[in-house]
């Protein structure tokens, strides 16, 4: 019985470590700052992290795949700079922000069909890491070329504007997440990213169209990233060639943080959700604390590392049937 508890008890923390890590933050800062678990400091952690969460959603699907998207960043500086550009000189807001998703999602067709094309039957799943850091390269560098380095100022009051004020990034953020977890797990399109990301060569073996679903992820991430790229130049009234430089980065983190393996074949929509409001309610906390950025930056990258190693135990106490 005593060996039976102390299994229940594995399996629950690796479970639920990360929500019962989210719930002290909580009642510890709601200890020292009264105004912290507010109405108000809670919707704005979610809005603060709708822009990242948005991006986590497609790059958590990538990832599942055994995957990874490392231009998501640039494809949010693109697209910002195509919707604030339309808005600014043909007053077109609709049009804009249809463009700038359609421009994520060529970027991310571009990536999936090259990425299907060389990746082959032995299941190299590695190139994508560094076809998309090219990618990554190419699309700053061309945003940049656009823009000349300058800051487009929005004039604001049309529909675009909108976007991002308000609770709108929580709705569209919240609702791209019931989206996804019902196409991860309640689809075969979700069933079978998921049986990619564990044994793509035993896929391939069962007749899955292992390229057409690598095309299509990445096409989702670019989507998402465009999405994301929309509710940011909205929400600051301006796009720039340099807007999403390191927010790739966070978005992976926040699905890394949320237990989804870089390995493949193991997470979720509702792990990466989990994740993004971690990271976002740690850097409220951080920032009602007082804490400088530098010893932010630092607490922030021992806890990526920290979840890292966390899943890898985690894994191996699985394995040896919850002995810890």
């Amino acid at each position: 019985m005593g060996k039976m508890k102390k299994n229940k008890i594995s399996y629950l923390l690796l479970d639920y470590g990360l929500l019962l890590a989210l719930l002290l933050i909580i009642v510890v800062v709601s200890f020292i700052s009264e105004n912290f678990f507010s109405t108000n400091n809670m919707l704005n952690i979610l809005r603060q992290v709708s822009v990242t969460g948005v991006m986590a959603l497609g790059v958590s699907i990538v990832i599942i795949a055994g995957h990874m998207d490392l231009s998501i960043g640039s494809i949010l500086s693109l697209s910002g700079v195509v919707v604030m550009t339309m808005v600014n000189d043909y007053s077109m807001d609709g049009v804009g922000v249809l463009m700038a998703l359609g421009a994520g999602a060529a970027v991310g067709l571009i990536n999936g069909v090259i990425i299907a094309a060389i990746t082959g039957k032995k299941a190299r799943t590695g190139e994508s890491f560094i076809i998309t850091y090219g990618m990554q390269t190419a699309i700053a560098a061309f945003t940049l070329l656009v823009t000349n380095g300058v800051y487009i100022n929005g004039k604001g009051g049309g529909f675009h504007s909108q976007i991002g004020k308000g609770m709108w990034p929580i709705i569209i953020f919240v609702g791209m997440a019931i989206v996804f977890y019902l196409l991860m797990n309640k689809t075969p399109f979700g069933r079978t990213i998921y049986f990619i990301g564990n044994n793509e060569p035993a896929a391939r073996m069962s007749g899955v169209n292992v390229k057409f679903y690598t095309v299509a992820i990445f096409v989702i991430a670019g989507f998402c990233a465009g999405l994301a790229g929309v509710i940011l130049s909205s929400r600051v009234n301006a796009a720039s060639s340099t807007a999403g430089n390191g927010m790739e980065l966070d978005a992976i983190a926040a699905v890394v943080v949320g237990g989804t393996a870089l390995t493949g074949g193991k997470g979720g929509i509702g792990r990466t959700v989990l994740g993004v409001v971690v990271l976002g309610v740690l850097q409220n906390a951080l920032h009602i604390l007082n804490v400088t950025t530098y010893p932010q930056m630092i607490i922030r990258g021992s806890i990526i590392v920290l979840a890292v190693l966390f899943d890898v135990l985690a894994g191996k106490i699985k394995e040896k049937g919850g002995k810890v």
